[in-house]
Formats: C-alpha cells, sequence, structure tokens
C-alpha cells in the first residue's frame, strides 16, 4: 500500500511538473514549421519568377538597343554615302555654284524658303539645324551613362544601375523619342521642298549649254549635300536613343538581380524552417517512442539534404 501511494505521488509531482514549449506545442510545432516552410518556398518561386521577368525585360530591351546601333550605323553610312556621291557630282560640274533660279510650285511657301536656305546657305542658317536630344535631367541616369560609355566593369554599372529608377529611365526614353518623332515631323516637308528645288534645276534638253548642265549637277550635289548633312544628324539621334535602351538595360538587369538575391534569401528560409520542423518531428518521436513521428522527421532529413544540395554552387558541383 505505502509503494502504490508513492508512486502515485511522484505521478503527481510530475503532472504539477512546469511544461516546456516544445510539449505545450506538442505536435502543432512541426506542423507550423514546415506550413511556414511552405510559405517561404512559394515566396522564393515567386521572386524568382520577378527575377525572371525582369531578365527577359532586359533581353528585350537590349533588343531594341541593338536595332538602334544599327539604324544609327545605317544612317550613318547613308551619309557617307550622300558625300561621296556629293564630292563626284561636284567634280563632274567643274566645282560650279550651285544656282537655284527655276523655282518649283509653292516655293514662296514657308518650307520652300526654308528649304532654299538649307540648300545654299552654310553655318547656322542651312540645313538641316543641329539637333540634340533633351538633356538627362537625373543624376544617376548620367552617372550610369557614362560607366556604360566608359566601358567601366559589369558589377560597378549594375550596382550604379541599382540605384536608377525604372520609371525614370522610361520617361527618358518615352521623350527621346516623342523628340525623334516631332524632328521627322518638322523636317519631312522642308526635305521633300529641298527635293523639288533640286528638280527644277534640271536640263531636259540635251543641247543645252554646258554652263547650264553643270548648275544642274551643282543643284544636285547641293541636294546630296543636303541630305548628307541630315542623315548625319539623324545617326547621331538613333546612337543616344540606343544609349538610352543600353541604359535600361542594365537597370532591368539589376532589379532581375534583386529579385533573384530575395529569392536565394527565401530559400534558405525555407530551409531553417524545414529543419526546425525535422528536428521538434525527432524530439516528439523520441518522447512519445512514436514510429510515426520518427518516419516525418527521417523524411524531413531527406527534404534538408535536397535542399542543401540545391544551394551548392553549381562550381563546387562535381558535374
Amino acid at each position: 500500500m505505502s509503494s502504490d501511494a508513492s508512486a502515485s505521488n511522484a505521478d503527481d509531482k510530475k503532472s504539477d511538473e512546469p511544461k516546456s514549449l516544445l510539449e505545450k506545442a506538442g505536435a502543432a510545432l512541426p506542423v507550423a514549421l514546415t506550413a511556414l516552410a511552405a510559405v517561404f518556398g512559394s515566396m522564393s518561386n515567386g521572386a524568382l519568377q520577378e527575377a525572371m521577368y525582369w531578365k527577359s525585360q532586359a533581353a528585350q530591351d537590349q533588343a531594341k538597343s541593338t536595332s538602334q546601333w544599327s539604324l544609327a550605323g545605317f544612317k550613318r553610312d547613308r551619309s557617307l554615302m550622300m558625300q561621296t556621291t556629293a564630292a563626284q557630282l561636284r567634280a563632274t560640274a567643274g566645282y560650279a555654284p550651285a544656282k537655284f533660279d527655276a523655282a518649283p510650285k509653292d516655293a514662296s511657301g514657308a518650307e520652300g524658303q526654308k528649304a532654299l536656305a538649307w540648300l545654299t546657305e552654310r553655318g547656322e542658317k542651312g540645313g538641316p539645324p543641329p539637333a540634340k536630344l533633351p538633356d538627362i535631367e537625373d543624376e544617376r541616369i548620367k552617372e550610369l551613362r557614362d560607366a556604360i560609355e566608359h566601358r567601366e566593369p559589369e558589377r560597378d554599372q549594375l550596382k550604379k544601375a541599382g540605384r536608377v529608377d525604372i520609371a525614370r529611365i522610361t520617361k527618358t526614353i518615352d521623350d527621346a523619342e516623342r523628340y525623334k518623332e516631332q524632328t521627322d515631323k518638322e523636317w519631312a516637308p522642308v526635305v521633300a521642298a529641298a527635293e523639288a528645288w533640286v528638280r527644277a534645276q534640271q536640263v531636259s534638253k540635251p543641247d543645252a549649254a554646258d554652263a547650264a548642265k553643270h548648275a544642274a549637277t551643282a543643284a544636285q550635289a547641293a541636294g546630296f549635300e543636303l541630305e548628307q548633312r541630315r542623315y548625319r544628324t539623324e545617326s547621331r539621334i538613333e546612337q543616344g536613343i540606343g544609349f538610352l535602351y543600353e541604359i535600361r538595360v542594365k537597370v532591368s538587369a539589376a532589379e532581375s538581380d534583386k529579385h533573384r538575391r530575395k529569392s536565394d534569401a527565401l530559400s534558405i528560409a525555407m530551409l531553417v524552417a524545414q529543419i526546425g520542423a525535422v528536428a521538434s518531428s525527432l524530439a516528439l518521436a523520441r518522447k512519445q517512442k512514436s514510429a510515426l513521428w520518427l518516419f516525418a522527421g527521417l523524411i524531413g532529413l531527406v527534404s534538408v539534404g535536397v535542399g542543401g544540395y540545391a544551394l551548392i554552387p553549381p562550381a563546387l558541383l562535381p558535374f
């Protein structure tokens, strides 16, 4: 009887002892940690998708930048062709001055008079006038542009690109595109009027005097010189826009790297939560002597091992 009483007293003392946090949480702790690991895994996957989106955006901007550089090179090449043709025509005309005595239709209009000035004048009055893209106001964009232009290391470029607001560089590109479109609209009627002036000077009679033929050839040379200046100016505009797209390539790449690093951090957090779930499962298995919790803990260990293997840098893998 005395032994039974002492045993019951010992059980009462055990029941009165304060329980640990793990004992209070019981089976809910490994379940909660597993759920937390699943949340971290989902967030990591979302961040990785964001990184892939921005990397895709960078690829699209790179294609646009390449197109702009190709167009700038094409117009530069056209400018050289116009310059060569004009020089040949000047030599053919005996370097006679270009005269525009015959006026085309609508020559008295504003476009006609401006076209005549573009053909005959030099300096500021000649045409087309100098054209320049709107100045970049954002200092961070300027800094990144200088870094790209001076071919600084890629790491430094991405570091500077990470401080650039994507909305600001997009607005800068939009402003440049609008300026280009507006310039084309302003120049198109004047260039067409200049072509009309050149056509009006052409001699259709084979027996015309040599002086008249030379004057007509000189007018053609003036027209090609105008085209040479126009293509050269447009080439600089296209080159400037290409630089802006190149800037946005770096900004998009930097944004992609931010989300990729976030995904890596969330992956580590998921692995830590899974380790906690495994530890709590093994503790419950030991305390309750439950084969089910032991099995859950072993499965968790396998998943932790796979997750840890996934975090190994590819350069360290043997294959």
